[in-house]
């Protein structure tokens, strides 16, 4: 089983993106999610370096890449996770602020591939 999510044009796709750092950085604040499962789905260089070749705004990307140390504060400066994880919380939503505001109605993110045709 697959699921693909289709996103077209710059400004959408960073908003889609942040929308992402936004709920994962929540849900791992929140304990329903580890720091190995956003690593994995997003906080991680990869994605940093499709991002970046997609020329995306640097805001959008230096999330991504400081989400990628949050494992670095969690074994060097526990104390400070909590704290690290709400910074970037802030920085995403003022980031989302920012971002042009899509045009109504949004396009679909889901692709149904037995549907296509």
């Amino acid at each position: 089983m697959e699921l693909n999510l289709r996103v077209s044009g710059k400004v959408q796709i960073e908003r889609i993106v942040s929308i992402l750092e936004l709920g994962m950085l929540t849900a791992l604040e929140e304990g329903v999610v580890n720091l190995e499962e956003i690593e994995g789905y997003l906080f991680n260089p990869f994605t940093a370096d499709i991002l970046e070749g997609m020329t995306l705004s640097n805001e959008v990307i230096e999330i991504i890449k400081s989400g990628c140390e949050l494992e670095d504060v969690e074994s060097l400066m526990p104390q400070k996770l909590q704290s690290t994880i709400s910074e970037l919380k802030e920085e995403t939503i003022n980031t989302l602020r920012q971002l042009p505001a899509p045009n109504i109605p949004t396009e679909k993110l889901l692709n149904d591939k037995s549907q296509a045709g």
